[in-house]
């Protein structure tokens, strides 16, 4: 038992005096090159930092993409619906609403979706009328072709 203290000892003596001295050769080395590396240039532009994305704050979207269902693109209007869909408020709710009135039928279907999704008691009323005017023109659709 003891001499397995003895070599530990040993073992541990020998790390620390080899540290020490690879050490000191390093820094021996490091002051007699150490003027020969080369220096940057003073006169370089240099780039900005980048900022780290930890310090960035999120932003809010929401704003955005109720402002994005006015746009005059259906594809940019239908897009903020579906992320609407992910969001809650009074003034997401009110925004699909008036989504729900969208002259393109892909939008509002999107923003019907986005609604149910929600599930805000303020927006069953909006449906149910939705429903009724998209079962209404449905039907019309259905009438005017099976008449052709």
């Amino acid at each position: 038992m003891a001499s397995v203290a003895i070599k530990i000892v040993g073992l541990t003596l020998i790390y620390f005096v080899g540290w020490y001295i690879c050490e000191k050769l390093f820094k021996a080395i490091k002051d007699k090159f150490g003027n020969q590396v080369k220096q940057p240039k003073q006169n370089v532009p240099s780039r900005k930092k980048v900022v780290p994305l930890a310090s960035i704050t999120p932003i809010d979207q929401t704003w955005r993409y109720i402002k994005s269902l006015k746009s005059p693109d259906w594809r940019v209007r239908k897009i903020a619906c579906v992320q609407l869909g992910e969001r809650r408020g009074t003034a997401v709710v009110q925004a699909l609403i008036e989504a729900l009135d969208d002259s393109k039928e892909d939008v509002s279907l999107a923003a019907s979706e986005a609604l149910t999704k929600i599930g805000d008691p303020a927006a069953i009323e909006a449906l149910a009328l939705y429903c009724k005017e998209l079962e209404y023109s449905t039907n019309k659709y259905f009438e005017s072709h099976r008449a052709a």
